[in-house]
């Protein structure tokens, strides 16, 4: 698969991991309460990944633009 940017790869990679979890909790293969509140957490922590990605986007494109 071909990218546009560097950043469009980041933003793939993240969506291709938090849907991997979704998968792996849809399953129920959590075993534990603690493990399905980790991945919860990572799950967090790859939608706020997925901001900043998008904020530095966002700043690049204004840059490019002044």
């Amino acid at each position: 698969m071909n990218y546009a940017t560097p950043l469009e790869y980041i933003d793939t990679k993240l969506d291709e991991r938090r849907i991997e979890i979704e998968q792996h909790l849809g399953r129920g293969s959590a075993k534990t309460y603690e493990e399905y509140q980790k991945l919860c957490g990572f799950i967090q922590g790859l939608e706020f990944a997925k901001q900043i990605n998008a904020d530095l986007a966002q700043r690049m494109e204004t840059d490019s633009n002044e």
